[in-house]
């Protein structure tokens, strides 16, 4: 009987710290994925901003596609689905 107690004893300590470390993990990860997802949107808000300047200052479709390949160091195509990403997210997603 005593046997089982303790057994009982271990299985409850091992649920509870099981438990514990599922949050922590969890927060964890929840915070990482928040400060991931935070710095992305921050990001848009900048290219899409510089978007907005570009047109103000004249600058043509092709002009801003280009700027923005060079500042993300990517291909022209890349930078042109991320502009309509970003112009069509900014319009409410019309065309």
């Amino acid at each position: 009987m005593n046997l089982k107690m303790r057994l009982k004893d271990e299985w409850r300590l091992g649920l509870s710290e099981g438990f514990d470390q599922g949050r922590a993990e969890g927060k964890t990860e929840g915070l990482n994925q928040g400060r991931a997802e935070g710095k992305a949107e921050g990001r848009d808000e900048t290219m899409l901003s510089l978007i907005h300047t570009l047109q103000m200052q004249g600058q043509t479709k092709k002009q801003i596609v280009e700027t923005l390949a060079l500042m993300q160091k990517s291909s022209l195509a890349e930078a042109q689905r991320y502009y309509a990403q970003l112009t069509e997210a900014a319009n409410g997603g019309e065309h």
